[in-house]
């Protein structure tokens, strides 16, 4: 027992940040997660049988309130320079307690439309500011292994909810999908609870509240983080191909059943929590970014391949290709946000950061809008649609090779050499050496 006892306890110390403030940012992600994964369980089939709107509505509602999301996104991040990232994150919470509260009570497709737009403007704030956050409380060595924590544990949280909104959709009452979003609702209550418990505040950078206009305007010239942004968001795209891209060609383009579906979304879940420290802790530097970044790209490209060779193929043939497919998607969805997250804060300026991180949540914003509709296209195309888009994802993989250069190129701005340097300090290997 006492043999079993050590590996556990450091399997359990992988998943934790160090401190009393980085145990409570854990237990506020997974109650914030846990909020999301009942709001996406649960949220959908509301929406449709409780409110009774038809698919037009529905999607019409929810591209009104990502668009609402996609411009309200830098200006919400830029309150952090008056109130500081946690009491931003703190008041992000509630505002998503409160809009998930009124859309569980919305009745028709006006008041729908309102309270999601409401509920997905706090959607933008909270990565860069738990960004900050974390920072605040690990330091900047350790950040991107820290939000590799966060990623995991988020999964965690998101499978919680899920699994918890399943007895009240059995329920298939008006009243059993209201609980499922009032729940979600004291979850991003409990998350801002625990926030404020922490004693590590993130400070304002000095001036930041006379001067975040001008911020704004350094990071519009900064060509070289633009680009990553752009790029970034590009490979975001994975989010989509697991939501609509993978479902459609599954039931549209193989012989694999239906059922399968729930199988390939929980082997992601499970690859992403096991697997997603493994792949941050590796990252040391901003050639380690890149690369991760171009490996995301070649990953993607060969999740693809894969899907075509499923459409011609037969039974559990096309079963275990679907499976490949998906731990080639899973593995461009943990190199994409390990790269993403080290070099977009790598090589924010510190006395910037706020203004860079909000500039660079639009990528990822923006391709939450426009991605299904062109996913859901690309798919019906078959064939030559995945070979396309195979395509891009390589060009892209090829875009990154360069960016990274210049990102890493001493003596630009954005990439000062203090945070542009450094070897792992474990003993473990990085993705790449840095040189910068």
């Amino acid at each position: 027992m006492t043999g079993l006892r050590g590996p556990a306890r450091r399997l359990l110390e992988m998943y934790l940040l160090p401190s009393r403030d980085g145990h409570l940012i854990v237990a506020a992600v997974v109650m914030y997660a846990t909020g999301s994964g009942l709001y996406l369980a649960g949220g959908t089939v509301f929406f449709l049988r409780g409110i009774h709107l038809s698919d037009a509505q529905l999607g019409l509602g929810l591209t009104t309130g990502g668009l609402a999301g996609f411009v309200t996104t830098v200006p919400a991040c830029m309150l952090a320079t008056r109130f500081g990232p946690l009491r931003l994150l703190r008041m992000v919470q509630v505002w998503r307690a409160a809009s998930l509260a009124a859309l569980a009570f919305a009745d028709d497709f006006y008041t729908f439309t309102l309270c999601v737009s409401l509920f997905l403007v706090s959607q933008g704030p909270v990565f860069p500011m738990a960004q900050l956050v974390v920072a605040g409380v690990v330091g900047d060595h350790d950040q991107t292994r820290s939000l590799g924590v966060v990623g995991s544990v988020a999964n965690v949280g998101i499978s919680i909810g899920a699994i918890a909104a399943a007895p009240f959709l059995g329920l298939g009452s008006l009243w059993g999908y209201r609980i499922i979003l009032l729940l979600g609702s004291l979850c991003c209550l409990a998350s801002a609870g625990l926030y404020g418990l922490l004693t590590s505040k993130p400070a304002v950078p000095s001036g930041a509240r006379s001067r975040w206009a001008g911020g704004l305007v350094l990071v519009a010239r900064d060509r070289r983080y633009l680009a990553l942004t752009v790029v970034s968001g590009l490979l975001y795209l994975h989010t989509v191909l697991l939501s609509v891209g993978l479902p459609l060609w599954l039931v549209q383009s193989t012989d694999a059943p239906a059922g399968l579906l729930s199988a390939l979304v929980t082997m992601n879940t499970v690859l992403a929590i096991l697997v997603q420290v493994q792949v941050a802790r590796r990252i040391r530097g901003s050639r380690d970014g890149a690369r991760a970044l171009g490996y995301a790209g070649f990953s993607l490209a060969a999740f693809c391949a894969v899907l075509i060779a499923s459409a011609h193929s037969r039974s559990l043939l096309t079963v275990g290709l679907l499976m490949l497919s998906t731990v080639l998607l899973t593995g461009g969805e943990l190199l994409q946000g390990a790269g993403s997250w080290d070099l977009s804060y790598r090589h924010a300026p510190p006395a910037l950061r706020t203004e860079y991180l909000s500039v660079f949540a639009l990528g990822s914003a923006g391709t939450g809008i426009i991605g299904p509709e062109i996913v859901a296209l690309i798919v019906s195309w078959r064939t030559p649609g995945l070979v396309a888009l195979c395509a891009f994802f390589v060009a892209t993989a090829t875009v990154i090779t360069l960016v990274g250069a210049r990102l890493a190129h001493p003596g630009q701005p954005g990439a000062p050499a203090a945070q542009t340097t450094g070897a792992p300090q474990d003993g473990r290997p990085a993705l790449g050496t840095d040189t910068a």
